[in-house]
């Protein structure tokens, strides 16, 4: 687990040189605001899905009780 650690931090160090950045500005890009809001993203999408399969269930079975 610590050398997945240091390869990834390694993998930080190097695209943060590619982009002019520093390691720390980085990270602060990566973990305070891409994952919260692709969590969020995707959290919003997944309720969304939910209400719609839910609500399809709901139009299917009525369908199938008046048949």
């Amino acid at each position: 687990m610590d050398t997945i650690f240091w390869i990834c931090v390694k993998i930080m160090q190097v695209l943060s040189k590619m982009l002019g950045i520093t390691y720390q500005q980085l990270n602060v890009i990566l973990f305070v605001i891409l994952h919260p809001a692709i969590t969020l993203i995707l959290y919003v999408k997944y309720r969304k899905y939910k209400k719609l399969w839910e609500e399809q269930q709901k139009q299917h079975t009525t369908e199938q009780f008046f048949r």
